[in-house]
C-alpha cells in the first residue's frame, strides 16, 4: 500500500511552502520518519505562539476555547501531566479569575481532543486529558513518547498501529 503525503503552509504574505513524501505504508521506518518530518516541517513553518502572553491579550481577541488552548499549551501554571476536567476547572478559574461551567469546559476539551491538541484516556466518568507535546529539544529524549502521542491523535492511527 502506497502512502502519499503533501503538507502545505501559506504564510501571511501568501507564500506557500510544502513538503511531499511517498512510500510504502507497511514500512515502519517510512512511517516514523514521515511523521517526524511532517512535525518538524510544521514546527519550522508555523510561528510559535509561545511568545504571546494570553493574559495580555484583549478578552475580545480570544474565545473561551482559544484562551483555554493557549493556557493548556503555553502557560506554566497549566497541568503538564494527565488531568481531569474538574482539576483543570479549578486551575483555570484561579489563573483567570472567572467561573467556567464544567459542561462548557468538557465540551471544549472534547473539541481540543478532536483537533489533536489533547490526548485522552478513561471512560466518560473517569476521563483524563494530556496536552500533546509540541516542544522540540536538541536531544529529544522523549521522541518515542512524542511519536506515540502524535499517532494517537491522527485519524490514520488504526492503519499505522496495525
Amino acid at each position: 500500500m502506497v502512502l502519499k503525503v503533501r503538507v502545505e503552509v501559506t504564510n501571511e504574505e501568501g507564500v506557500k511552502t510544502s513538503m511531499e513524501r511517498e512510500g510504502d505504508l507497511m514500512n515502519e521506518a517510512f512511517k516514523s520518519t514521515t511523521i517526524r518530518s511532517i512535525v518538524r516541517f510544521l514546527e519550522d513553518q508555523i510561528p510559535s505562539p509561545s511568545a504571546i502572553d494570553p493574559y495580555d491579550m484583549d478578552n475580545e481577541d480570544l474565545t473561551i476555547k482559544g484562551r483555554l488552548e493557549y493556557f493548556l499549551r503555553y502557560d506554566k501554571k497549566a497541568p503538564r501531566d494527565w488531568f481531569t476536567s474538574s482539576e483543570l476547572k479549578r486551575i483555570y478559574e484561579e489563573v483567570y479569575g472567572v467561573d467556567i461551567r464544567l459542561s462548557t469546559l468538557s465540551t471544549y476539551l472534547a473539541s481540543l481532543h478532536s483537533e489533536g491538541v489533547l490526548i485522552r484516556k478513561g471512560s466518560r466518568a473517569q476521563r483524563k486529558y494530556k496536552v500533546i507535546s509540541t516542544q522540540r529539544t536538541d536531544r529529544e529524549p522523549d521522541d518515542d513518547q512524542h511519536m506515540d502521542q502524535l499517532i494517537e491523535c491522527l485519524p490514520l492511527r488504526e492503519i499505522i498501529q496495525n
